[in-house]
């Protein structure tokens, strides 16, 4: 493999070993199966469809369509024996209408540890996505790698948990290991099946009705949003070995306000429309941004699609999508 991590061709090995991604079928996890099948890599895909959707994998993912929370650790070890590497995608949101703190609990944390359990004795590493509701912060400042925990949801504890496990799986069994923070990723064919959609599908689909995009409170809350094949990227990287140990956030590192946001949205349309203010929400006076320094001085990751770039992609898959 190349010795340097900088060099996004360094996942998996030179004879292109089985890859397995679990969540294959979600937005991010059929970005990245697609991407490591273009690669050459085979790819064991595990995805339940809860909120996936297969019809965006490729026919020669190999898919095995099982509930995490219902596979057993020796389930796991025979999908990763002989394989290198996991992408640990599959997670239960914290926000959907689907789900229970408990079915967090029993997914994020319970079927993680089976996992590390299976790599551990299987020799697999495991590149795990976390996320940045690990913190719990709301600003003001950016969010960095040193700062400590301190989640305020289910879903961001559980986060934490998983990252915990990968330690006592070093510990155990010489597990390898890397971890991405995930910050507020969009794209196009994301869609949040019964759960939070996107300001960004949100207001598209608003403005594409012949309707006025919708800002709650004043717009001022920040957001660090980051394009689909720019986490790809980044996850594709941490899986060198160099980067065993690594935890990095994956953002853009810039704080966009909801203001911001959408008068880019507005450009990209092509439309005139004002928005309108509804009533302040729960994240009014926040800014959740990620230092994303880390990530650039230790693997040479850095985004390359600009906002406006990765907007004027989602507006105009939604067109080829309803047209």
């Amino acid at each position: 493999m190349p010795e340097d991590p900088t060099d996004a061709d360094s996942v998996c090995t030179t004879d292109h070993d089985a890859v397995v991604v679990t969540g294959a079928a979600g937005f991010i996890g059929s970005y990245l199966t697609t991407r490591l099948l273009a690669d050459g890599h085979d790819v064991i895909g595990i995805d339940n469809e809860r909120s996936g959707d297969w019809s965006r994998v490729p026919d020669d993912c190999r898919r095995v369509e099982r509930d995490l929370a219902a596979m057993t650790t020796n389930e796991f070890a025979e999908h990763l024996d002989g394989v290198e590497l996991c992408f640990h995608l599959a997670a239960e949101k914290y926000n959907s209408s689907k789900t229970t703190p408990q079915r967090v609990i029993d997914v994020n944390i319970g079927a993680t540890q089976r996992l590390v359990d299976a790599a551990g004795r299987t020799g697999t590493k495991v590149v795990f996505t976390s996320s940045l509701y690990a913190y719990g912060s709301m600003g003001p400042g950016p969010m960095a790698e040193t700062d400590l925990p301190r989640p305020t949801t289910t879903y961001g504890m559980s986060k934490v948990a998983g990252e915990h496990l990968l330690r006592v799986g070093q510990r155990d069994a010489d597990l390898r290991w890397s971890v991405a923070r995930l910050f507020f990723v969009y794209g196009p064919r994301q869609y949040a099946e019964g759960g939070y959609r996107s300001v960004i599908l949100s207001n598209f689909e608003r403005i594409r009705a012949g309707e006025v995009p919708v800002i709650f409170g004043d717009g001022q809350q920040a957001l660090d949003y980051l394009f689909i094949d720019d986490v790809v990227d980044a996850l594709v990287r941490l899986a060198a070995p160099e980067c065993d140990g690594v935890i990095a956030n994956v953002g853009s590192g810039v704080p966009t306000t909801i203001v911001a946001l959408t008068d880019e949205m507005l450009a990209v349309a092509g439309s005139t429309s004002e928005p309108s203010f509804g009533p302040p929400d729960w994240t009014a006076g926040s800014a959740r941004f990620g230092d994303v320094r880390h990530a650039a001085e230790t693997f040479g990751w850095t985004v390359t699609t600009p906002l406006s770039e990765g907007l004027k992609r989602v507006w105009h898959w939604m067109a080829d999508d309803h047209d």
